[in-house]
């Protein structure tokens, strides 16, 4: 199953400011591929997180976001990694700013949920959310992946 028009959104403007030292969070939504082992158009699915809200810090903290396949719908930070953000201070990017959009790895054998971990590490965000969601990156552009489709 080849997967076409896809917008799937795992997080709209997800806040993080309880994300304290070595605490991770799942998205607030998880994408359901309907079967395991889906084809994904040869890698043509990217992963886009953009800062919605400005992250704060006292500290300098280390994020590692990790885009994770599972069997069931309860995601979590054991669930096989498809895909790891290196560990980044959000704090340092401005609103609008991509953290990461990223083609995703042509995978063999997906699970059928998605979900995106967030793994905080050395110091706590006072403030601070992301959008976090699948397009077709290069074939179509962000703006437009926040309305909804003309195709019908």
């Amino acid at each position: 199953m080849a997967m076409y028009d896809i917008i799937g959104e795992f997080s709209d403007a997800q806040t993080f400011t309880t994300l304290t030292t070595t605490e991770g969070r799942v998205s607030t939504d998880i994408v359901n591929l309907g079967t395991s082992d889906v084809n994904w158009g040869n890698a043509e699915i990217w992963l886009n997180i953009s800062i919605a809200v400005a992250f704060l810090t006292a500290g300098t903290p280390a994020t590692t976001i990790t885009l994770r396949s599972s069997t069931d719908e309860t995601v979590n930070g054991s669930d096989t990694a498809v895909l790891t953000i290196a560990a980044q201070d959000l704090s340092d990017l401005s609103v609008g700013d991509f953290v990461a959009r990223v083609r995703l790895p042509v995978v063999t054998d997906p699970e059928q949920f998605l979900g995106v971990f967030v793994q905080n590490a050395t110091a706590a965000y006072t403030a601070g959310a992301l959008d976090m969601w699948l397009d077709h990156g290069s074939v179509s552009d962000s703006g437009a992946q926040k309305t909804l489709s003309n195709i019908t």
